[in-house]
């Protein structure tokens, strides 16, 4: 085989088969592909089974729970492809995706190929693709014109090149000394703990503005989660990397980018952190990056949320409306009456009232307008003891 393709599988029933169906429907049919079932305790493992009989290069690995990168690297092992890509179960993709990649690894004698993605939340689809400019990268580009900017382009959140592991294609025997000493204890940040790292090592890079790969975003997503122990793993990550870099001649520029990744790392974290207040913080905790908004309410409240969601760009403001909209304290702050709350689409609605009575009258009001009450966020001291 030439290309081997790594699904690993943790309890994901719920998206297994149209992942799966996805690979199998595949236009580029040299591969061989390996599900490692890292533990599930739901229907994952013997939903895998079943396709033995569906795909002919197909290997199914169960094996005790050990999180994501030790998932990666059983599979890795007994990967017998030239080149290798990574699918997460609860995504899919195109049925070009492996032709695209590997079409374009052929052609270009690359070492690795990066692509974009759409990212699926919901109802919501966003195309996401490199910062980088599309192109083919011979060394001293590399060297001059992407490593400078691939783990933090020209902004806050912003990534030369994409540090998801799976809209990519490698080359195994350089992705086999990227696992070689890796912190397995890493669980938020393993890709990029590979990512980087490899590239570095890469002799010619191609870039395309393609998305084939549909990563989709819910709850129970690894990126979703917030474990106890976050600041501990962002060490381990800033540590890992730290000694990494500082191996290569490009230690210099590459500290100076996960410095600023790491403010990132404690962005997503606690975002508020990056706020000077000392009361009235945007309910970071409790509005996806990036979800589309309503702000109810342009008083004080309403104001420091508004800095905040345009100082930060967290999310973004579908509208900003206020019962006494046309009054003269809000003219020229763009502040819309509340009846375009019927108009526009939205993925969350944001009372910004620091009064518990006056937000929870708010909210019964919007409700019986026909808004959709999961939808509606206050903050936790306004939400008269109801968590959202």
């Amino acid at each position: 085989m030439k290309v081997s393709v790594i699904v690993p599988i943790y309890n994901m029933e719920s998206y297994i088969q149209q992942c799966l169906d996805s690979l199998i429907a595949q236009t580029y049919q040299d591969f061989e592909l390996i599900i490692v079932n890292d533990g599930s305790t739901d229907r994952s493992g013997e939903i895998c089974e079943k396709y033995r009989s569906k795909f002919k290069n197909i290997e199914i690995i169960h094996k005790k729970n050990g999180g994501l990168i030790s998932a990666r690297i059983e599979g890795l092992h007994r990967a017998g492809g030239k080149y290798i890509a990574f699918v997460d179960a609860d995504d899919w993709v195109d049925a070009d995706f492996l032709e695209f990649l590997v079409s374009n690894m052929d052609s270009n004698q690359a070492d690795i190929v990066v692509t974009g993605h759409i990212k699926e939340e919901k109802t919501r689809y966003e195309r996401v693709i490199n910062l980088c400019s599309s192109g083919v990268y011979e060394r001293e580009d590399l060297v001059n014109k992407i490593f400078p900017e691939m783990l933090y382009f020209k902004g806050f959140f912003e990534f030369g090149i994409l540090p998801q592991l799976w809209n990519k294609i490698y080359k195994k025997d350089i992705l086999l000394k990227c696992y070689k000493n890796i912190n397995t204890d890493i669980y938020v940040g393993e890709d990029i703990a590979v990512v980087y790292p490899y590239l570095l090592q890469a002799d010619k890079l191609v870039i395309r503005d393609a998305a084939k790969y549909h990563y989709r975003r819910h709850n129970r997503s690894m990126t979703a989660a917030k474990k106890k122990d976050f600041y501990v793993n962002a060490a381990n990550l800033y540590v890992y990397l730290y000694y990494e870099f500082q191996k290569t001649e490009f230690y210099e520029c590459m500290l100076k980018q996960l410095d600023q990744f790491l403010r990132v790392m404690v962005w997503n974290r606690s975002p508020e952190c990056f706020i000077e207040a000392d009361k009235n913080i945007f309910p970071f905790g409790k509005v996806p990056k990036g979800a589309n908004i309503i702000l109810y309410a342009a008083g004080d409240v309403g104001k420091r949320y508004y800095n905040q969601i345009q100082r930060t760009g967290y999310c973004h403001l579908t509208a900003w409306v206020d019962a006494k909209y046309d009054s003269e304290k809000l003219k020229g702050l763009g502040v819309e009456s509340i009846d375009v709350i019927t108009k526009r689409q939205y993925d969350y609605l944001v009372i910004a009232i620091e009064s518990v009575d006056i937000a929870n009258q708010i909210r019964e009001m919007l409700v019986e307008m026909g808004v959709d009450d999961s939808k509606i966020i206050q903050n936790e001291e306004t939400a008269n003891g109801m968590h959202r």
